[in-house]
C-alpha cells in the first residue's frame, strides 16, 4: 500500500489520458483501435499512473512511467502500427491541468498481490475519473455514474486515499 501512496502522491496532476491503441495496416485507410489493455494517466515530467490489465476482463495492476510507453504485445505483430491515443478531452480539461485529491481503491482478497477490481479518482474539479477493468473489452474509463460495475460487488471494499 505505501507503494501506491507514493505513485498517487508523485502523479496527482493530471494533465494527459492516453490509451494504448494500434493502426491496423491491413485495413484501408488504415484504422486506429484503442487496445484496453493498457492506460496511462499523468503529466509531462511529473509521472504517470499505468494502469495495466494482464487478460482482459481481469484485475487491474498500477504503476507508474515517467514516460508513456506503447504495450509489448503490440509490437509482436506484422500488421498493427502500435500508437498512443490521447483521451484528454473525453476525460480531462484540455484547458488546464486538473489535481487528483483523492483516490479510491476498490479491493478484494486478491489486493495482496496488488491488483485492485477498480479505481475512482476524485478530482479538484469536483468530478471522478473511473477505471474498470472487468469489461469485455478490457479497461474502460468513466465517472461515478459508472462505479456501480466495482463498488456494487459483494466482495469488494473501497480504501480511500488522500494525495
Amino acid at each position: 500500500m505505501d507503494e501506491l501512496i507514493r505513485i498517487f502522491r508523485r502523479c496527482r496532476r493530471f494533465e494527459e489520458v492516453l490509451a494504448a491503441g494500434y493502426g491496423d495496416l491491413s485495413s484501408s485507410p488504415e484504422r486506429v483501435l484503442l487496445y484496453g489493455k493498457q492506460v496511462f494517466i499523468g503529466a509531462p515530467g511529473q509521472g504517470y499512473v499505468t494502469l495495466t490489465v494482464p487478460e482482459l476482463g481481469q484485475l487491474l495492476r498500477i504503476g507508474v512511467a515517467d514516460e508513456p510507453t506503447v504495450h509489448p504485445d503490440l509490437d509482436a505483430e506484422d500488421q498493427l502500427r502500435p500508437v498512443l491515443i490521447d483521451l484528454t478531452s473525453m476525460y480531462l480539461s484540455v484547458h488546464r491541468a486538473i489535481e487528483c485529491k483523492t483516490v479510491t481503491l476498490y479491493v478484494d482478497d486478491d489486493f495482496a498481490d496488488g491488483r485492485v477490481r477498480g479505481v475512482a479518482f476524485q478530482l479538484d474539479d469536483g468530478t471522478s475519473l473511473v477505471v474498470d477493468p472487468a469489461t469485455v473489452d478490457g479497461i474502460a474509463l468513466g465517472d461515478e455514474r459508472d462505479l456501480w460495475r466495482i463498488a456494487d460487488n459483494g466482495d469488494v471494499r473501497a480504501v480511500e486515499i488522500p494525495v
